[in-house]
């Protein structure tokens, strides 16, 4: 057997794996509890799972998503109000695929996608690149690092005098990432990559070595979408999970001095906090239509909306479950050209202003983004690797879908949602066979683990500004430009922004609430990442205003020098709170002794009052001028500043961790059974 084929087998034995221990998980948990109660399908593709075992000629059915439509919750328990949209209803206006009608077809793009996000394969995908560095609308692969440049990232650590034997894990831990199960070479100094097999280096999953044309070996390292959407729990990968551990700018950071081009926007302060980002800043990218000018009232609305600030990533394997993307529904889930942005060969970016190659970046995007969304979508959450109180779980299964909060009795302070029974599966989805196969909580029992509401901000009270800064202006730019299908703008499918005022009519803006699944390996929680644990979820009063999770504890002999990532083992986990261990930081106030604390300490500003004219100058000025947050902060330069990139200030703008406060009228027991419930799913 060729190396290409033992390649393509391990390809697909990798990816079956996820997919095959997903089920084998949701029987297991199936087994040890009711169930009519106790039980997951771990998210996942519903399509994927019904082809299992399957012919390549067996036709599929409707993707369930499809149902999700106007009135389909009315009077039941689950409601919906954000709603599938088919942005392949046309495939030649679109110039995209439309949806596969058989197994085969769907398997033929998994595989497809699988290539492209497989790193170490041979047509792996990497930042403003695609899978091609040689080509002129990827700027010759100019976003990536050369071998030599990856090599010498060491010489911006401080401390280090050499190169240090252990420099593969310290590139892992100082960035923030993992390494997968499969070989990711590249070549350390000195080696060909192609006498070598690519290298005898180990990349992180966060970076892959792209090939050329002709399949050799580039030498050329780009970073890959696992760097955001891959973390780990348990001491290992999890695939899909969104990754709180990467720390990008820092890579852009220590790249500075090696000539690496995309290190300019270390300027930009991509990301205030490790594990964050502010990837989600589309009002950017909206700035360049595809045909034509923007209007000009609508570009000053784009360049006044400010910056959504620190993101936390929602898990790849719930996508499959959800009719509309991102945290507030922005997009429909079947624009995958959104979910390639980052894949896209660099010219593809500017609308009409690059000519052929704009065209050509966005050709690129056309023909692989349904791809890599189809290998996204079948991903399968990790099973809980703990001991779980199977009496305790069942009842919390039976209050995740009936407790109303807003029952007579619990006061509840919180306006109460217009539609759905007041339970966490209201928003959440049902997941228990007990109600999913009831009628008054879903229409079909298609809809299981289904989630597709956004709630209003004057319910769910969270930090508001993602919201604020996606606004009218961002919508309506959003709708002439690539990344929103402007073909199908007035039809009734159109796939521009959702939350423009002519699509979503009455519903109001506000959040919208994620499926469950594998809920225990995505801390931390909220749109911002601001609370560790899922009990603080559930008690509000619990939170703490600064925290930091546990490191890993460095080498002996590089104490002091190496920057170490998080520990995600299970001794820095909280199996009681279901979350990450961490330590309470105490804030400060400027005084005579300390006149400017880092950031990262300082205090509510309104415990100053010499100071808060100041902070409140910059919280309007970050909400309403594109850039001004992430410009407007002090540079990283020492390790301490490295180590305070740790630290999670709610009090910064766009990190508050308040709201979803109306489960503060549940007491600590229900809290307990709720908990443990979530980790079944």
């Amino acid at each position: 057997m060729s190396s290409k084929d033992h390649r393509a087998r391990y390809r697909l034995q990798r990816a079956s794996a996820f997919i095959v221990l997903g089920l084998a998980a949701s029987l297991e948990v199936s087994a040890q509890g009711a169930p009519d109660l106790i039980k997951s399908s771990r998210g996942g593709s519903q399509l994927w799972d019904y082809c299992a075992g399957k012919t390549d000629a067996t036709v599929l059915p409707a993707d369930p998503r499809t149902l999700v439509k106007a009135g389909i919750s009315t009077g039941r328990a689950v409601a919906f109000n954000a709603f599938w949209k088919d942005c392949h209803t046309d495939p030649v206006a679109v110039q995209e695929a439309g949806h596969p009608k058989t197994c085969g077809e769907l398997r033929q793009r998994f595989y497809r996608g699988d290539g492209l996000l497989d790193t170490g394969s041979r047509t792996v995908a990497a930042l403003f690149t695609g899978n091609d560095p040689t080509t002129a609308s990827s700027l010759f692969g100019a976003a990536t690092l050369t071998a030599a440049q990856y090599n010498s990232l060491w010489r911006s650590w401080d401390g280090f005098l050499l190169r240090p034997d252990n420099f593969d894990d310290l590139v892992a831990e100082r960035y923030g990432s993992v390494f997968g199960p499969g070989r990711n070479p590249y070549p350390k100094p000195f080696e060909d990559p192609n006498r070598t097999n690519g290298g005898t280096g180990r990349l992180p999953e966060m970076f892959t070595q792209l090939r050329n044309p002709d399949g050799s070996w580039s030498g050329r390292i780009g970073v890959t979408c696992h760097a955001c959407h891959s973390g780990a729990a348990n001491g290992t990968q999890t695939p899909g999970s969104g990754s709180s551990l990467q720390d990008l700018h820092m890579l852009l950071r220590d790249a500075v001095p090696l000539g690496y081009l995309p290190s300019l926007a270390s300027l930009a302060n991509l990301t205030r906090t490790r594990g964050t980002n502010n990837a989600s800043d589309i009002n950017l990218a909206f700035l360049f239509p595809d045909e034509g000018l923007i209007p000009l009232d609508v570009a000053l609305g784009v360049v006044a909306s400010g910056s959504t600030a620190s993101m936390d990533t929602p898990a790849w394997w719930n996508m499959g479950h959800r009719p509309v993307k991102f945290v507030d529904g922005v997009f429909p889930m079947d624009a995958p050209r959104v979910d390639m942005v980052f894949y896209t060969p660099a010219f593809g970016l500017f609308g009409s202003l690059g000519g052929p190659l704009s065209e050509a970046g966005q050709d690129w995007m056309r023909a692989h983004g349904p791809d890599a969304n189809t290998w996204v979508e079948s991903l399968k959450s990790p099973v809980y690797p703990g001991t779980i109180d199977t009496a305790l779980a069942e009842q919390g299964a039976v209050l995740f879908h009936t407790l109303n909060l807003w029952a007579s009795g619990r006061n509840n302070p919180v306006p109460k949602p217009n539609e759905g029974n007041g339970s966490c599966a209201s928003c959440h989805g049902a997941y228990a066979p007990r109600y999913v196969n009831d009628p008054t909580f879903l229409a079909s029992p298609a809809l299981e683990g289904m989630a597709s509401y956004i709630t209003p901000q004057r319910i769910i009270q969270t930090d508001i500004v993602r919201q604020r800064t996606n606004n009218e202006a961002v919508q309506i730019a959003g709708a002439n430009n690539f990344f929103g299908y402007p073909t199908t703008a007035g039809t009734a499918n159109d796939c521009g922004p959702q939350n423009r005022a002519d699509l979503r009519g009455n519903r109001e803006l506000g959040y919208l609430a994620p499926p469950l699944y594998g809920v225990w390996a995505t801390a931390p929680y909220m749109h911002n990442g601001s609370v560790p644990n899922v009990w603080e979820i559930l008690k509000p009063s619990d939170r703490k205003p600064l925290w930091k999770r546990k490191s890993k504890a460095p080498r002996w002999d590089q104490t002091g020098r190496a920057i170490m990532g998080y520990d995600t083992s299970m001794a820095a986990y909280d199996t009681g709170k279901l979350g990450w261990k961490y330590d309470v930081i105490q804030c400060r106030n400027p005084s005579l002794l300390d006149p400017l604390p880092s950031p990262y300490l300082r205090c509510d500003p309104n415990d100053d009052l010499l100071l808060s004219w100041y902070d409140r100058l910059l919280t309007d000025l970050y909400g309403n001028v594109i850039l001004a947050w992430n410009v407007l902060f002090p540079p990283t330069i020492t390790n301490t500043d490295i180590e305070n990139r740790k630290i999670y200030n709610s009090y910064m703008f766009g990190q508050g961790n308040g709201g979803h406060t109306f489960n503060s009228v549940l007491t600590d027991n229900e809290r307990k059974a709720l908990v443990e419930y979530m980790k079944t799913l």
